[in-house]
């Protein structure tokens, strides 16, 4: 069994269930996110002597990260310190929403939202979701240091709005891997847990352990449950 837990976005009706240990890198300003990247690396690694260039360098780039993702429109991003219970790895997951593109407009007024994914996002997969259509798509980078090969894998994941006004983009990044299908798996099945109520019933948050997502602390367990 997994342990999960399911989040919802500051200023959101919408919700997304994670396994592991997450934390939402915060947007507002870089003075707020270089005072979390300082907390949450110290947290990580300690306050020793000899770690202090290494902890430099994990909030710059964790910082210039951030930046980067304001920049292209981000308004929620998460980032993993144990990608499953117990497994430390890495990873981080940028939300942000976007317009149709132009290509879809005449599958979207024929009601196709199938080709209108198609057409507007090349070499994209399109299955059914808990909340609708989902379209993804994915590569994986190999780069070699001296000896030693790393990969890196990049996916996109397009989940239309109900209301039919956009689209959210989900884009998940993890560096260092063996392999790309097991963490594909695994981000499919977090994307699909997306889902976008009308309405809040607070009395069902209380019941399922829902909670908001803060900056600098890590949502709360709830039962362990398999997120399949």
């Amino acid at each position: 069994m997994t342990e999960v837990k399911q989040i919802r976005i500051a200023d959101s009706d919408m919700r997304i269930v994670l396994p592991g240990t997450w934390v939402r890198v915060p947007l507002d300003s870089e003075e707020v996110a270089v005072a979390f990247a300082k907390r949450l690396v110290k947290r990580q690694t300690g306050k020793a002597d000899r770690l202090a260039r290494a902890r430099r360098e994990a909030v710059q780039e964790l910082v210039s990260s951030a930046r980067d993702a304001v920049g292209i429109g981000v308004h929620t991003y998460l980032m993993s310190l144990e990608i499953l219970p117990g497994i430390p790895f890495p990873a981080a997951m940028l939300l942000r929403d976007d317009e149709w593109p132009a290509e879809s407009l005449p599958a979207l007024q024929a009601g196709n939202i199938e080709e209108a994914l198609t057409t507007g996002f090349p070499e994209v997969e399109v299955t059914e979701g808990v909340s609708g259509l989902i379209a993804r798509r994915w590569e994986m980078v190999r780069q070699q240091v001296g000896e030693e090969e790393f990969m890196t894998m990049r996916l996109e994941y397009f989940l239309p709005y109900p209301d039919g006004a956009g689209l959210l983009m989900v884009r998940a990044n993890m560096s260092n891997i063996p392999g790309g299908e097991p963490f594909a798996t695994l981000f499919n099945e977090i994307v699909d847990s997306i889902t976008f109520p009308a309405v809040v019933d607070e009395a069902a948050d209380e019941a399922q352990g829902a909670v908001t997502v803060s900056p600098a602390v890590e949502v709360a367990q709830e039962p362990a449950r398999n997120p399949a």
